[in-house]
């Protein structure tokens, strides 16, 4: 696409959003590593160098970085004026399963126990707020309309994936201020290049991500009412399983929670979800099914599964650290899944928060808003292959398939 045409995702059109001390700031900032800059770069490259991006595509893309750089003078602002030291972060619960296993489920149930929090959806999309907040955040709003946006382009992303302004929320986002962007690179039919860069990221780098993960983190604590400070945090991510080391360094006393399922089954409904997200930018004669399973089958930052067990059979001292959690138990019977997950590490289930967990699971039954319907065939996968693909951890979690 040239440089006259709408949305040409070159760095210049991305910092013509910018005024010339922002962009100064932007590109002299010491929050973070200049290695961020070189994945934000090359996704924008990914992106403007792929021909059936289609023009929304195109301008959701440039919004999304848009705003990363908008998060990034944010917080180097905010930061001018805060302390966050009394923002401790004591004993977070990540949630680590692959993709597609009941994570999303467990969030939500786990931040109805009053002694929980999460990051919210709007938060992890704009972790600080330029102005004063009275009445609504002017961020769930924004985020609101999106949202509507989304379900009425792809109705179906409804019933495949729960994503509200005011819920509980994956931390992927966050990383995307560093320069590791895992949903743009979901979505996108261009991002292999960008996503041999994010593999090859040192234990050191991605410590340096978490690190600044805590600091957002503790960005959105201050923003928030003082009584959120004190619950214990709920991390969600997948790829989390990734950098166990790297959280440890900075969560020393985190502890974790597996979930896993079926891979097969897991992996035919991220099919699924990749294509339905790729339609927000794509047309559908335009996606490539075979490369979308092939992709979503070898991709390590979708699943985690192997490096995490590879991690605890090397690090046998930190097992109590973790906890199994089996998906058809945690549809089944959630409160005991819960209640096994608290005992494991000595947490106190309240009354009130068994009362709240039961109330949800009530109002939030399975396929609330639709059966989400998939099938490996659809995109060149068959069992055989992928459970060759998972073998060790198929066999080590001793999953039925």
């Amino acid at each position: 696409m040239s440089q006259g045409q709408p949305f040409p995702l070159t760095e210049e059109s991305i910092f013509a959003h910018f005024s010339q001390e922002d962009r100064e700031l932007l590109l002299s900032d010491t929050l973070t590593g200049r290695w961020w800059y070189e994945g934000f770069t090359l996704l924008l490259r990914c992106f403007r160098e792929d021909k059936n991006l289609t023009s929304a595509g195109r301008q959701r893309v440039e919004a999304r970085l848009v705003d990363v750089l908008k998060n990034r003078l944010a917080i180097s602002r905010r930061l001018r004026s805060v302390d966050l030291s009394k923002f401790s972060i004591k004993r977070p619960i990540f949630i680590i399963g692959p993709c597609r296993t009941g994570t999303s489920f467990l969030q939500e149930l786990l931040f109805q126990d009053p002694q929980n929090t999460s990051l919210m959806y709007y938060e992890v999309l704009h972790p600080v707020v330029d102005v004063a907040t009275v009445g609504t955040d002017p961020r769930i709003l924004e985020e609101e309309q999106a949202q509507a946006s989304m379900n009425e382009t792809v109705p179906q992303m409804k019933s495949i994936h729960k994503m509200e302004a005011g819920s509980p929320y994956e931390g992927h986002h966050l990383f995307e201020n560093i320069g590791v962007f895992k949903a743009p690179a979901f979505q996108g039919g261009n991002s292999g290049e960008y996503v041999t860069w994010y593999e090859a990221r040192t234990n050191e780098e991605m410590a340096e991500a978490y690190r600044f993960h805590k600091l957002q983190t503790q960005l959105i604590l201050n923003g928030r009412a003082a009584a959120s400070s004190s619950r214990r945090m709920v991390f969600k991510e997948n790829y989390h399983s990734l950098y166990l080391d790297a959280i440890l360094k900075v969560y020393p006393d985190a502890i974790f929670v597996h979930t896993y399922r079926n891979p097969c089954t897991s992996l035919a409904s991220l099919c699924s979800l990749r294509e339905t997200y790729k339609l927000l930018a794509y047309e559908q004669c335009d996606i490539d099914l075979e490369q979308l399973g092939r992709e979503v089958l070898n991709w390590a930052f979708l699943h985690g599964g192997t490096e995490m067990m590879k991690f605890r059979k090397n690090h046998p001292d930190l097992e109590h650290r973790f906890v199994d959690i089996a998906f058809d138990d945690l549809v089944t019977s959630p409160l005991n899944a819960v209640k096994k997950i608290y005992d494991h590490f000595g947490l106190e289930l309240t009354d009130q928060g068994k009362d709240n967990m039961e109330a949800y699971v009530k109002e939030n039954p399975q396929n609330k808003h639709g059966r989400h319907k998939y099938d490996l065939k659809r995109y060149h996968l068959t069992e055989e292959e992928v459970l060759g693909h998972f073998k060790e951890y198929v066999e080590e979690y001793k999953i039925p398939c």
